[in-house]
């Protein structure tokens, strides 16, 4: 596999990724909240997927554009919350566990060190994540 170059934990470039703010901020989430809460279908629950919606680092994915097409949100409905929920169990950065997603001891350790995090999110982001997931359709080409 290609391996990325190595970025310092203080680098103002890490300040313009959207996906590690949302991994970073679905981090504290958990933290606070002692896991992050699961429905019996071990998506992530309405009310992460609405806290989610309201601290979105995407400008077209707030709660208000997104609450224009839904009366509630689920994980589904804020694209950026199924991506941090598929990048978490791809990476293990955690595990599901009695109807709470936890995030592991080890993950917590590396979230803390900003450019080897980055670096580990743009690796499973790029080279082991499912994007057919977000796809528009099931074809795919012969």
């Amino acid at each position: 596999m290609i391996k990325l170059r190595d970025i310092a934990d203080d680098d103002p470039v890490l300040d313009h990724s959207r996906l590690l703010k949302a991994m970073e901020t679905a981090f504290e989430y958990a933290a606070a909240h002692d896991g992050i809460g699961l429905t019996q279908t071990k998506a992530f629950n309405r009310k992460f997927a609405r806290w989610m919606a309201d601290h979105s680092p995407w400008p077209r994915y707030h709660t208000d554009e997104l609450m224009r097409l839904n009366k509630v949100l689920n994980e589904w409905d804020v694209p950026h919350a199924m991506v941090v929920h598929d990048l978490m169990v791809v990476a293990k950065f955690g595990r599901h566990t009695k109807g709470k997603f936890q995030v592991a001891r080890a993950a917590k350790d590396l979230s803390s060190k900003r450019g080897r995090f980055f670096a580990k999110v743009a690796e499973t982001y790029l080279f082991e994540y499912n994007h057919a997931r977000n796809a528009r359709s099931e074809f795919t080409a012969p």
